[in-house]
């Protein structure tokens, strides 16, 4: 039985942070018409996140090895869960639904009343994920001009 801990991300985690999402999306780029906005962000934009205080990104380890993360962006009363992102090899394993659970946890420490998801209407099982976790759709919006696309909005009362 392999053991997941769930922790604060620390600084020292942007490289590991930046791999994970990097694995996690780029095997999307072919279902999308446009390149996930998720690779392009580096270990220099990631650092603002995991300096926060108080903290709102949280990872997925396993042994020495970092296999999920995600974040909380906004400001009381509504959040956003951002780059909930899970390596391949550990998809299907429940890490995602730790990452949320403990983001959830911490948005409601924040005073957070509520949280959001955003997915592509092209990624069906993002948006089955959430709803899984008690996110329930509340818009549905057109993708920037000129891609072929739409973004689903999901929300879940803390």
């Amino acid at each position: 039985m392999v053991s997941l801990l769930i922790r604060d991300a620390r600084l020292d985690d942007a490289a590991a942070v930046r791999a994970v999402q990097q694995a996690a999306f780029l095997p999307l780029v072919p279902q999308l018409p446009s390149r996930p906005t998720a690779l392009s962000e580096d270990e220099a934009f990631l650092r603002p996140f995991l300096e926060s205080i108080p903290q709102r990104v949280v990872v997925a380890q396993v042994g020495e090895k970092l296999v999920g993360a995600g974040r909380v962006e906004g400001a009381p009363p509504t959040g956003a869960l951002k780059r909930i992102a899970v390596h391949p090899d550990w998809q299907s394993h429940g890490v995602g639904r730790q990452v949320v659970i403990a983001l959830e946890a911490r948005a409601r420490e924040l005073g957070f009343l509520r949280l959001r998801a955003g997915t592509r209407r092209r990624l069906p099982g993002n948006r089955a994920f959430y709803e899984r976790l008690g996110y329930r759709v509340v818009a549905i919006e057109p993708y920037p001009p000129g891609i072929d696309d739409e973004t689903v909005w999901l929300e879940k009362l803390l």
